[in-house]
């Protein structure tokens, strides 16, 4: 392959397997998995081109029906269109939705809805710009997976394709029949994510960094760092509704400072964190003289989400466990990310929730010039303290429990009395 693309699907879900057919890559499941009679899930399909020609491909929707094999009933699923069409230009990923509902004649249980795949192309030679098979270039023990994170267009995802022209998507049913208040719309609709154009930015952004690595080199030191982050929070946090106080300002700043010098000390990962923020940056035509600059506006949002990330696989190498699910996890990191950068409200909880409880982990592990960590935890410690409302939902005992947890051993490795 003279040019390769980067992976887009990757980015959105996690499949070791993809389907392929015809040099396009489709994955897809159901959203929700679980639906009662009556109500509406949504088939999400993901096709990625793998070529550099165009394509068509026609998608055929084959329903489940009541009976058996040989006596076929009426179907159990509804769809507004069992065929539909979808031009790719070359290289373009998309996501393909397709409404489905239930007939009378459903029953609870699982059923599958078989997706037919048919690839037509126009007459010529179309070659591959995305390998049949990849392995990321992440190794991280914090991270176990890198959807939603920014990182899969540099870094790359593991999968392997499988020739498959169709495949079953189940959706299960369950409960009584819940008709939707309002007519549901059934109109498949598709949206392009990624298109050949989008390529230049991303190889844009690289030659920068790459042509500017003395200087990031010079500006990107832990002290550097600190400062920007430090003070950029403490903006970010009082526009989101939740002043900090001071102890938890300096391990905020520390557990951001942390992430980053983390990302910036391997050079796959380094990729991973600047290559987005400068795609960015240049898109909306900064100024990137500034290094620090350009990481406290158009990377604060990239590096809060690869924090918190990174955080909750800091808090389970703590305490030995992960007791939060990867999609609670993935919900948590876009919530707090897109909370900062509009500035709507952030409950407090999850000021602790995951990134002030890893900074009290690593908080001895980053020491800061002329700082005493034991004095920081101290300060962090009287500021959880303050927060009255903390924590106070009987479902966040188990966040609390774990922050005095592992701010008490943080506490004692310091030397100071929790």
């Amino acid at each position: 392959m003279a040019v390769v693309y980067p992976d887009i699907i990757g980015e959105y879900i996690d499949r070791p397997v993809r389907y392929a057919v015809d040099g396009i890559q489709y994955v897809g499941y159901f959203e929700p998995d679980t639906i009662a009679p009556e109500q509406v899930s949504h088939l999400i399909l993901f096709l990625q081109n793998m070529t550099n020609a165009p394509g068509t491909v026609h998608i055929r929707l084959v329903l489940p029906h009541s009976g058996g094999f040989f006596k076929k009933g009426p179907p159990l699923l509804r769809v507004q269109q069992r065929l539909v069409q979808v031009k790719l230009a070359p290289a373009e990923a998309g996501v393909l939705t397709i409404p489905v509902t239930t007939t009378p004649q459903v029953t609870a249980g699982e059923h599958p809805v078989t997706v037919e795949m048919k690839v037509i192309r126009a007459k010529g030679r179309a070659e591959r710009v995305r390998p049949p098979q990849a392995q990321s270039q992440l190794k991280s023990g914090f991270l176990d997976s890198l959807v939603g994170l920014n990182l899969v267009a540099t870094l790359g995802a593991t999968y392997t394709e499988k020739s498959a022209k169709k495949a079953d998507f189940p959706l299960k049913i369950a409960g009584d029949p819940n008709p939707p208040e309002r007519a549901p719309k059934m109109e498949p609709n598709y949206q392009t994510i990624w298109k050949e154009e989008d390529y230049q930015s991303l190889v844009k952004a690289v030659r920068e960094i790459q042509e500017r690595e003395v200087k990031f080199q010079e500006e990107l030191t832990l002290e550097g760092l600190y400062a920007t982050l430090y003070a950029e929070s403490t903006t970010r946090f009082a526009d989101a509704g939740l002043p900090l106080r001071i102890g938890e300002a300096i391990v905020m700043g520390k557990i951001l400072t942390y992430c980053a010098q983390y990302f910036l000390s391997n050079p796959q990962r380094r990729r991973g964190l600047l290559v987005p923020i400068w795609e960015l940056a240049l898109a909306e035509e900064m100024d990137t003289t500034d290094v620090l600059q350009v990481i406290r506006t158009a990377g604060y949002y990239h590096l809060v989400k690869l924090a918190v990330a990174l955080s909750f696989g800091l808090v389970a190498k703590a305490i030995k466990q992960q007791p939060w699910s990867l999609v609670e996890r993935q919900t948590l990191a876009g919530y707090i990310a897109e909370c900062l950068e509009t500035g709507q409200n952030l409950e407090v909880d999850f000021l602790y929730l995951p990134l002030l409880t890893a900074g009290a982990f690593i908080s001895n592990k980053l020491k800061l010039k002329g700082e005493t960590p034991a004095h920081t935890l101290a300060l962090l410690q009287k500021a959880y303290e303050a927060r009255v409302d903390l924590f106070a939902d009987a479902e966040m005992e188990t966040a609390d429990r774990i922050f005095r947890q592992i701010l008490n051993a943080a506490l004692k490795q310091a030397g100071a009395t929790s």
